[in-house]
């Protein structure tokens, strides 16, 4: 039995043979020993750790490799000898054996560290960040909800007041400063609930706008509105408001006037889907239509003004901000401070009447809310400065197709009516604008020099352009919206436009190639009239205009092209649907104009 089991490779070993073999260590010394005494020399300090002949290379030349660390060995070797101590077994963790034999490594530890990491963050952010519910409902019923609360939020206060308002009228408190004039109730004083002392000092007044606190319209913009003064003395805001006007603004008087005048439920669901359709087709620069803009972005204001929706609504707000914003800057860039891009034909004075009319009514309706409007007022009053000047000495307008702008040439009835009804807008506002009154009583007056002896407006050449068939609605309205004393002639020109449908039903796929646009006036006159007239137009065009909207809420006619993506069409039919409560009715009430009611 072998007394050491350590082996060594000898020099002479490794010479002789040229590659590895395994000796004994005492075979070793023995044969070291008797080499060494036969050549008179010693082994050098060379030696060659141990290692299994199957696992070492055959070497064409000897292998030489020097001891690193000299050992004690035990007392039986000789000197000249050298003894490499066993290599250890190395003892792998069970763990380290699996890792290793499914491939894992650092990289693989790193990536396991990482995402562990990430899944840990994640749970921690999702117990601070929580996702804001959102309640998912219509337009049109968070708007009525949101009109309701207002509504209940004024009942008791109406109730308490309920004596007082039957006993004293409204009234017009009239100023001759530059600023408006606030419709208030004629109260007592001492009927009136004071707020504390406080409270008044913390009201403040504007250098512009309605009475002495409306930051919504021009001037420098303060913290206290009308709507906010009007709350302040515990009066419904809606006073503020022309009584004509009162009843778009109010949700529950919208429906009763709706029904009372012969308006469906349909007809609210298809105003909510127009409103939604013209905000989809809004333009980046806060326009509509693709030309023709000045005139698009007003008409589709308008519809928006007929239910009310102002800068301060909570689904179409930012949409008439930006339309607003939009007609300002337009103004400024027309070399005539119109409402236009156009520099030449007939269309720059039809667009400025009806932007002008439009600005005029959200001047109008900024006393209900406190949205600051920077440079509406001045843009308002530019426009209707600009429409009194170029009124014609006959009362009427017309335009210069070579410089884009208001012309002298001759009278254009169809001009006219966009222009009047601006200024029935201005003379809303209570603002003092000069000329305006006279201007007013001018086109009176050239309205009247138009009247057919059939009691139409316009030419009596129906092949001719500007005929009484498609104009006696834009005459009447004029003397039903701005005239006293003229009840008899607008009831003849209803009564010819009532004779004239009665022989051609309104049908909206008719031919006549400025349908909508007559429609447009004559669904008004009708209405403001009233009687069997208003029933028989109810009935035969209101169910037309509801059966030829599309599915997107738009409507298309090939008498109202301007503009494009079907915004003159859809305006038009906007509006005609909202006339059961746009304007107080006063077709059967007498003499005076719905300005005194």
């Amino acid at each position: 039995m072998e007394s050491n089991p350590n082996k060594v490779f000898t020099h002479n070993n490794i010479m002789n043979n040229n590659q590895y073999s395994y000796i004994s260590n005492e075979e070793s010394i023995l044969k070291s020993k008797a080499e060494s005494k036969s050549s008179g020399s010693s082994l050098p300090e060379m030696a060659f750790p141990i290692m299994p002949a199957y696992a070492q290379p055959a070497y064409s030349e000897p292998l030489i490799v020097p001891i690193q660390t000299r050992y004690e060995v035990p007392s039986i070797y000789t000197p000249d000898t050298y003894y490499v101590p066993p290599t250890p077994a190395i003892e792998r963790n069970a763990f380290v054996t699996y890792w290793r034999k499914v491939g894992g490594g650092s990289f693989m530890l790193s990536l396991l560290i990482h995402t562990g990491i990430l899944i840990a963050a994640y749970f921690i952010v999702e117990t601070i960040v929580k996702e804001e519910k959102v309640e998912f409902i219509s337009g049109a019923v968070n708007l009525q909800r949101q009109e309701a609360s207002q509504q209940l939020a004024y009942q008791s206060l109406e109730k308490k007041r309920l004596n007082i308002n039957s006993q004293t009228p409204l009234k017009r408190l009239v100023s001759n400063s530059t600023t408006a004039s606030i419709a208030l109730p004629d109260v007592p004083l001492e009927n009136i609930e004071l707020p504390e002392a406080s409270t008044l000092m913390k009201v403040k007044q504007s250098s512009g706008g309605f009475g002495g606190g409306l930051s919504a319209v021009g001037g420098t913009p303060q913290v206290h509105t009308v709507n906010n003064m009007l709350k302040v003395f515990k009066v419904n805001p809606l006073n503020a408001l022309p009584p004509t006007l009162r009843s778009r603004c109010d949700i529950t008087e919208r429906l009763l006037k709706l029904k009372e005048n012969g308006g469906l439920p349909e007809c609210e669901n298809a105003v909510s889907s127009a409103l939604e359709y013209l905000k989809t087709k809004q333009n980046y620069d806060g326009s509509w239509g693709e030309n023709s803009k000045g005139a698009m972005t007003g008409l589709a204001l308008l519809c928006y003004f007929g239910r009310c929706e102002t800068p301060d609504s909570p689904i179409y707000g930012d949409t008439v901000m930006k339309g607003i914003m939009y007609l300002i800057e337009l103004q400024k860039k027309n070399p005539h401070q119109l409402f236009s891009e156009a520099t030449t034909g007939n269309g720059a004075v039809y667009e400025h009447g009806i932007a002008t009319y439009a600005l005029g009514e959200m001047y109008i309706l900024a006393r209900l809310g406190n949205k600051s409007l920077p440079g509406m007022r001045e843009a308002f009053e530019g426009g209707v400065k600009v429409i009194i000047e170029s009124q014609r000495k006959t009362g009427g307008w017309c335009y210069n197709s070579e410089l884009g702008t208001y012309g002298n040439s001759r009278d254009d009835l169809s001009v006219t009516g966009w222009q009047y009804q601006a200024l029935k807008a201005a003379k809303l506002t209570s603002l003092k604008i000069e000329g305006l009154h006279s201007a007013i009583s001018n086109v009176i007056d050239y309205i009247d020099s138009v009247k057919t002896v059939d009691g139409g407006y316009g030419t009596t050449n129906r092949e001719a352009a500007y005929h009484q068939w498609g104009l006696t609605g834009a005459g009447v309205l004029g003397l039903q919206m701005l005239a006293t004393n003229k009840s008899a002639a607008s009831r003849k020109g209803v009564k010819f436009a009532h004779e004239m449908f009665l022989k051609e039903p309104p049908i909206y796929s008719g031919e006549f190639r400025h349908l909508l646009y007559s429609w447009y006036y004559y669904s008004q006159i009708f209405f403001q009239n009233g009687g069997e007239e208003w029933q028989y137009w109810n009935d035969t065009a209101q169910p037309e205009i509801l059966k030829n909207q599309s599915k997107d809420g738009s409507w298309s006619h090939s008498s109202a092209m301007a503009g494009g993506d079907k915004i003159q069409a859809t305006a038009f039919c906007t509006l005609m649907l909202e006339v059961y409560y746009r304007y107080l009715k006063v077709g059967d009430k007498g003499e005076k104009s719905i300005f005194d009611k």
